[in-house]
């Protein structure tokens, strides 16, 4: 969620490095499976990389314990009755066959119409459609909201894209470009403002520093019981 995070991949290890005024290397493995390796200002790629390889064992061993739990998980199987989240809400899957494809989310249904009522790839197609064109009216939303009510920031992103982004739940380029993943359409508003909160956040602090925490508490408070809430949930 870096401004100017670039990830690399050795082996079957994808990773984003971190540089820093810190004097030493160090090695995380975050509850979504991300890892981020911390190196002082000037570290070359090539011991990053000796480092990678070196924990390479550590680093598969405890990416892949997140990627295993089942507690929470949003993905959910495709046929009529399973619950899938949106908004923040479980939600029961109701499939009818149709020969006109259509969706619709509702307070405690989301409706799909489709002639193959058993194809599992064209029912998780059709409802992640209609997750990001509800994610297409929503975000843009929040986001105005959350920009209007800390107007005295003066935040000023050059855009918002959102997609499918399955590590993560949003970003902000090194032009200052919001992206926002369409997975968050499954969540709370409290969620997504949250993330919102802490992307435009490092469009004046590009790391994670005390500064840049000090501006967080300010705009979004309550954002170590909603970063904590939000870890639960693995993608």
């Amino acid at each position: 969620m870096l401004k100017d995070q670039k990830t690399h991949k050795i082996q079957d290890i994808e990773f984003t490095v971190i540089y820093s005024r810190r004097r030493t290397l160090g090695i995380s493995v975050l509850p979504d499976s991300t890892v981020i390796i911390r190196v002082p200002y000037l570290t070359s790629f090539k011991t990053i990389s000796r480092l990678v390889q070196q924990k390479s064992v550590w680093i598969i061993r405890n990416r892949d314990s997140y990627r295993e739990k089942d507690t929470n998980k949003l993905n959910r199987f495709y046929v009529t009755g399973e619950t899938h989240l949106f908004r923040g809400n479980e939600t029961v899957l109701k499939i009818e066959k149709s020969s006109k494809v259509y969706i619709g989310f509702y307070d405690s249904t989301i409706e799909l119409g489709l002639d193959k009522t058993d194809d599992t790839r064209s029912i998780k197609r059709l409802l992640y459609k209609g997750y990001k064109n509800e994610a297409l009216i929503v975000f843009p939303d929040i986001m105005s909201k959350v920009l209007q009510k800390h107007k005295n920031q003066m935040f000023n992103p050059a855009g918002l894209v959102i997609r499918t982004m399955r590590r993560r739940w949003g970003s902000c380029s090194h032009k200052g470009i919001i992206t926002l993943s369409t997975e968050l359409i499954k969540l709370s508003d409290l969620h997504i403002e949250y993330v919102i909160a802490h992307e435009l956040c490092h469009l004046k602090h590009h790391n994670h520093g005390s500064q840049y925490y000090k501006l967080l508490s300010e705009v979004f408070p309550e954002w170590k019981m909603v970063r904590k809430e939000l870890r639960k949930y693995i993608q």
